[in-house]
């Protein structure tokens, strides 16, 4: 049988915020947000409740207020940001066990990193947890998020200034994902995928597949124009991971032109009318 309920943790986020509309859209099993009592009153989280969703006062410090929270909930959605990594995660996870949740799907939604220290190691950890804890644990990785990535001047793109830098060759294949399009698939996914049949996966999503330099070609395809492109040497962005192995930035840069945030395969085909955005729309 498909989710009857799912719970979301993070609902006010980047991520957060598409997955909630989406699970909201398709009105095909209760949601249940799990709220701060301090942001439980906030426009945003009452715009839910007038949509149909179910407002849950939960503190992290509290596991009662989590196992209450999560008393007949099929599938828990984690999109706490980067703070909360393991100080919410780590406390819903206990509860989710003890409250019988049948599957719970971590803050994850990047790319395959390899197991060495950095930023990102805490997502991993997470994983374990749950896996010691005997609770099922999907995670679902889309490589980046296109509307996200594109935006970010350190990142090397500053299309509105018709320039980007890219670190190394920009020859490397990235998956693009936007954030609408991951909501869209999961939300679908949970409607009519039966949630044994998604327990204990390392699920996988591609809205586009394009290198750096393909990028550059669909902006000056679809504006007519042309960018400034710099080419710089990846050693740059080596030694300052050298130098400081927690700098988040110099993370993500290596990871795309690693091959990181590009994924072998995808589960695309568990939802088939999925339509995800190009990264043509973004641009």
């Amino acid at each position: 049988m498909s989710a009857q309920v799912v719970a979301l943790a993070g609902a006010n986020g980047y991520v957060g915020k598409a997955l909630a509309n989406a699970f909201l859209d398709v009105s095909a099993y209760k949601v249940r947000l799990l709220v701060r009592p301090e942001s439980i009153e906030t426009v945003p989280y009452q715009e839910y409740k007038k949509r149909g969703a179910l407002l849950y006062a939960v503190s992290y410090d509290d596991e009662n207020s989590l196992v209450t929270a999560l008393e007949g909930v099929d599938v828990l959605v984690s999109a706490v940001g980067t703070a909360g990594l393991t100080s919410a995660q780590i406390p819903l996870i206990k509860a989710a066990k003890q409250a019988g949740v049948k599957v719970f799907f971590p803050s994850e939604y990047g790319g395959q990193f390899p197991d060495t220290p950095s930023p990102l190691s805490a997502k991993k950890d997470i994983v374990k947890t749950a896996q010691d804890q005997g609770l099922p644990v999907t995670t679902l990785s889309i490589g980046g998020f296109p509307e996200y990535m594109f935006a970010f001047g350190p990142l090397g793109f500053s299309f509105a200034d018709k320039k980007i830098t890219i670190w190394g060759e920009g020859n490397t294949k990235v998956t693009w994902t936007t954030a609408r399009s991951v909501g869209d698939w999961l939300a679908n996914v949970l409607k009519t995928v039966p949630v044994s049949e998604l327990q204990d996966k390392e699920l996988k999503i591609q809205g586009s597949v394009h290198t750096l330099n393909e990028v550059v070609e669909i902006w000056e395809r679809k504006h007519n124009d042309k960018l400034q492109v710099e080419h710089r040497p990846i050693k740059e962005i080596e030694d300052r991971l050298a130098a400081n192995p927690k700098d988040f930035l110099a993370t993500l840069i290596q990871a795309l032109d690693a091959g990181y945030i590009h994924l072998d395969r995808n589960d695309n085909v568990l939802y088939p009318g999925w339509k995800p955005d190009t990264v043509e729309d973004i641009l």
